[in-house]
């Protein structure tokens, strides 16, 4: 009798293993997606000091994806309906996107990122975000909402009687104009780091403490699972005949 191969996994580790590959698989694709676009984005602060700024208004393009642009808003802050951004993360510390409505001019509103600054230990209590209403111009980089890579069932607008500041999981633009009317524009402007009423903001990366680097770094990580759960299920199931 000659010897050789036989492969008989059962049908569990089978199902097992694609399921493991294809999420592995997928997180490293989410990964290397978050590195093109936060290439993408540093590449647009790098050469938004040539550009002609962007006077917003509520009509004002919205650019796709990750694309940026130098833009410009004069009106006031409403600091009585301030947006918490839950789940951002700095240095390992948990923390928000301060999200605050600026009331344009012409009536519109836009809302403006003023940065990150960190979460109590407590989650009830809440920072104090107080601004000045006095009008103002604001500068900064016009871009989409930012999309997770999983949106999770929040309820972004929930109805009266719910204090301000809330926390939101990364609101649509129905979900703006749920909050704060149909003028209500459907991007966010990231405050220039150089504007006062502002925190913590990184939008160029310059200390380089999240390249996109790191990101493609992390989706080879995931990629190398995947291949290694493959050789596991390989190697326990294939094997030699007598």
């Amino acid at each position: 009798m000659t010897s050789g191969w036989q492969f008989r996994p059962p049908w569990w580790a089978i199902v097992g293993t694609l399921l493991g590959c294809a999420v592995t698989i997928n997180l490293g694709l989410w990964q290397w997606h978050r590195g093109l676009a936060r290439e993408a984005l540093d590449a647009q602060y790098a050469s938004a000091v040539t550009q002609q700024a962007l006077a917003l208004s509520v009509d004002s393009a919205v650019p796709a994806g990750a694309d940026a642009v130098s833009a410009t808003a004069r009106g006031h802050y409403d600091a009585s309906r301030q947006l918490l951004l839950d789940n951002q993360v700095h240095d390992r510390m948990p923390g928000y996107q301060v999200l605050t409505p600026f009331v344009l001019d012409d009536g519109g509103i836009v809302l403006v990122n003023r940065g990150w600054l960190p979460q109590n230990p407590d989650r009830r209590v809440l920072p104090a975000l107080a601004i000045s209403d006095a009008t103002t111009t604001v500068n900064g980089l016009w871009r989409s909402l930012p999309q997770p890579a999983l949106r999770l069932s929040i309820e972004n607008c929930p109805s009266a009687g719910v204090p301000w500041p809330r926390i939101v999981g990364y609101p649509t633009a129905d979900d703006l104009r749920c909050l704060y009317g149909a003028s209500t524009a459907g991007g966010v402007l990231l405050l220039d780091p150089a504007e006062p009423d502002g925190y913590l903001r990184e939008w160029t990366q310059g200390d380089r403490r999240f390249p996109p680097q790191r990101h493609y770094g992390y989706a080879a990580q995931w990629f190398a699972f995947a291949a290694t759960l493959l050789a596991i299920f390989l190697k326990l199931n294939l094997k030699r005949r007598p």
